[in-house]
């Protein structure tokens, strides 16, 4: 085919363009909001999203670090004009500050269900006839995959149908069934997963007497156990065998309509503990200079000594800029950059060894998240493991924010006068940094 000039130019323009675009850094993309994304730990849900001032308060000193968020169904009771704050905008910042999201669609209830009359919203009943509750759990999908997109979820986000508990009839069982069914499959044409919440001796019971039965159906992706028993972690007591949804597939709400208050701001809300998909798991250890950083402890080491943690030694000053070559052995070059990097803190001199402080700001030195809390995982959290063990405390170091990592980070705040939170967050590193002991 003849190319005419014009075309020619513009086809020159689009090569020199993509030419142009190989030879730049590549940009990368924004990631979707994890919805919730791999994750072992707590989460909450209220009624309407919070502020922006009380999710910020709440990222830096509550356990949390997902909330759920009702997205979509005509059965909310917190619908779209009783959510003032809930926006795309809104789901955006928060991702950016570290929150996952438990999206949570109210629809069609069980055709068992009991309303109650003074309620300012009397939810909807699924038919008890088959194809009358797949024609509607057909059409709550469609509903709820509009709201994941809405709200900027992509590819892979759970939407959580919540049916609330009813009286359980053979009949009222089939229905539910049939319309998770429906409701599983249409969010998964459309890239999305399911999951589904509900009152452990309702439908979760049902759905697991299904899976046991054989029972032929698109099974939920996730389930959402609502058993209120105090105790936090993805445990199904009798409503959900052991080997039923147990590859990082299970919330647990396990205690209701509690009133709890993180940095001056007060909020009703249901606690969860999460265990979804991939769980917490902790990314490949950092090792600067390609030596070993991670020891049971980190004493005093002067000239002469050889070894790992000389290496180790060697690499954080070298990190800090400071002139030393990383040998492991101890020389008169590694004493001075000891006492130059004591220095640059104001510390005076100590003959050019190591002590407990030094370590601790060594270990802890570099960029700092905005939090890390339980089930954190990445680069920060085993440098903090690592200073936690320099100062005294006994931690796990193994790159997740595990239970042990949460005593070690309370004990430390409050030996060093912080309100004994669970969150590590600018004031522990900066204690941190300054090497304070716990």
């Amino acid at each position: 085919m003849r190319v005419s000039s014009p075309t020619r130019a513009a086809w020159a323009a689009t090569v020199l363009g993509t030419v142009m675009a190989l030879a730049l850094p590549a940009t990368a993309a924004a990631a979707d909001p994890p919805a919730p994304g791999d994750f072992t730990g707590y989460g909450f849900d209220t009624c309407s999203a919070p502020s922006q001032k009380v999710m910020d308060a709440w990222n830096l000193r509550s356990p949390y670090s997902a909330v759920g968020i009702y997205i979509s169904g005509h059965s909310r009771y917190c619908g779209d004009r009783y959510q003032p704050n809930l926006s795309a905008s809104w789901v955006e910042e928060n991702a950016s500050k570290g929150w996952r999201f438990i999206p949570i669609h109210v629809g069609y209830q069980s055709p068992c269900f009991k309303n109650n009359p003074d309620s300012r919203v009397q939810k909807k009943k699924m038919s008890s006839t088959v194809s009358t509750a797949r024609s509607q759990a057909a059409s709550d999908a469609a509903e709820g995959i509009a709201a994941l997109k809405k709200y900027g979820f992509g590819s892979g986000a759970v939407h959580y149908l919540d049916l609330e508990w009813y009286s359980r009839t053979a009949t009222c069982d089939r229905a539910v069934l049939e319309f998770i069914d429906v409701w599983t499959e249409k969010l998964h044409n459309a890239g999305f997963k399911s999951g589904v919440y509900s009152s452990g001796s309702a439908a979760i019971a049902v759905l697991d007497a299904a899976k046991a039965s054989g029972r032929s159906m698109t099974y939920p992706d996730h389930i959402w156990i609502a058993w209120t028993n105090k105790v936090a972690n993805t445990d199904g007591g009798p409503y959900v065998r052991d080997s039923f949804w147990d590859d990082h597939q299970r919330i647990h709400q396990y205690h209701n309509n509690v009133t709890q208050s993180f940095g001056g701001h007060s909020v009703t809300i249901d606690k969860n503990f999460m265990d979804v998909g991939n769980g917490s798991v902790a990314r490949s250890e950092p090792k600067p200079c390609s030596v070993a950083m991670s020891f049971s402890s980190y004493p005093r080491l002067d000239q002469g000594d050889t070894g790992s943690r000389v290496s180790a030694l060697q690499c954080l000053l070298k990190e800090e800029g400071h002139s030393v070559t990383v040998d492991g052995t101890f020389g008169a070059s590694t004493s001075r950059a000891i006492d130059a990097f004591r220095a640059s803190l104001g510390w005076s001199p100590t003959a050019g060894n190591t002590t407990s402080p030094t370590w601790t700001a060594l270990l802890s030195a570099g960029s700092t998240p905005r939090v890390l809390k339980r089930g954190s995982v990445g680069s920060a959290v085993w440098r903090l493991q690592r200073a936690l063990t320099a100062a005294g405390k006994t931690v796990n170091i193994n790159g997740v924010y595990d239970s042990k990592t949460v005593s070690a980070v309370k004990s430390y705040r409050s030996a060093n006068g912080l309100s004994s939170f669970e969150t590590t967050e600018s004031s522990v590193w900066s204690l941190l940094q300054r090497g304070k002991l716990g």
